[in-house]
């Protein structure tokens, strides 16, 4: 069932932008997936260990332009990634910026290919918008684009937007 799911979201995700799987297998009950190797790691592990006080604008600019990309072709394709932050923005040897770790990623439309919203409390709290928080209404692609804001506060302060928070 979990590599069913597994193949569904990734089948039609085709973009310079979103990491690749190139297989996935099941051993047991466990799901391996085997991906490329993204030798200048993530945003978060670049920021602690390099830029303690943040990135400059322009290579947030540059970081973000990237995702955006991602983001756009995902939701035009139907889905929403759900845990936009640092460590999921991956960087290769050359710079190129993929967005990775679509574990928590849901289609957006039903068999009919009609929008639907989402309601099951998923991603990391610092990130989710006030409407996944709140599990009122559901929520739709938004919620990303909140995720997206909040990374870009993230990436030029080095925290969580709401650091005294603990949920």
């Amino acid at each position: 069932m979990i590599w069913m799911e597994f193949e569904e979201r990734y089948s039609l995700i085709d973009h310079p932008n979103v990491l690749q799987a190139h297989c996935s297998f099941t051993t047991g009950h466990n799901l391996w997936v085997v991906m490329p190797y993204m030798a200048g790691g993530s945003c978060l592990h670049i920021m602690k260990s390099a830029y303690p006080e943040g990135f400059e604008e322009p290579v947030i600019a540059t970081l973000l332009h990237e995702v955006l990309k991602a983001l756009v072709y995902l939701h035009a394709h139907g889905h929403i990634h759900r845990d936009v932050k640092a460590g999921n923005i991956l960087l290769d040897s050359n710079g190129a910026v993929k967005l990775a770790d679509f574990g928590v990623s849901a289609c957006m439309f039903d068999t009919g290919d009609r929008q639907r919203s989402r309601n099951t409390f998923v991603g990391t709290p610092c990130w989710m918008a006030p409407e996944v928080l709140q599990q009122l209404h559901g929520y739709d692609f938004k919620a990303d684009i909140w995720s997206f804001g909040i990374q870009h506060l993230n990436l030029l302060m080095v925290m969580p937007h709401f650091p005294s928070i603990h949920l």
